[in-house]
């Protein structure tokens, strides 16, 4: 199966915490909860069924990143922005772009993402920002 989701790729943040009544709470940031429904409502277009429980999976995730004015208005980068070549070498890391991804895809194209058994991710600069996911069953 594979997708597009056009939104922004978001890296996923670091919990906040919140001591009330000697109570500690940990909370995620309210733009990244909002990124996330945003994201599994485009999803949601595509797949309303898990994939099979307990069965192996491997997936691919392109992170096609907005560049910076500093890179987007550069004449001789203009090729490689439209063929979607050039790597993204600063932050957001790529690993917690994949969070990001794996959390919200989590309970809703699969079970659990401790089946997740493969997985490769790229990022890129691109006009589109978007992120492209490829899940597939393992034997």
């Amino acid at each position: 199966m594979k997708f597009t989701i056009n939104i922004e790729p978001m890296a996923s943040p670091r919990p906040k915490f919140s001591n009330r009544g000697g109570f500690v709470k940990a909370y995620m940031p309210k733009d990244y909860m909002n990124w996330k429904k945003q994201f599994l409502l485009a999803w949601s277009i595509y797949r309303s069924e898990k994939l099979a429980q307990g069965k192996p999976l491997s997936v691919k995730i392109g992170f096609f990143i907005k560049p910076p004015d500093s890179i987007a208005k550069v004449k001789k980068n203009a090729a490689a922005l439209e063929a979607e070549t050039m790597p993204v070498v600063k932050k957001p890391d790529i690993d917690n772009l994949q969070k990001s991804v794996l959390d919200a895809l989590n309970g809703y194209a699969w079970h659990d993402d401790n089946q997740i058994s493969d997985i490769y991710a790229k990022k890129r600069y691109s006009l589109r920002p978007r992120v492209e996911i490829e899940i597939e069953s393992m034997k």
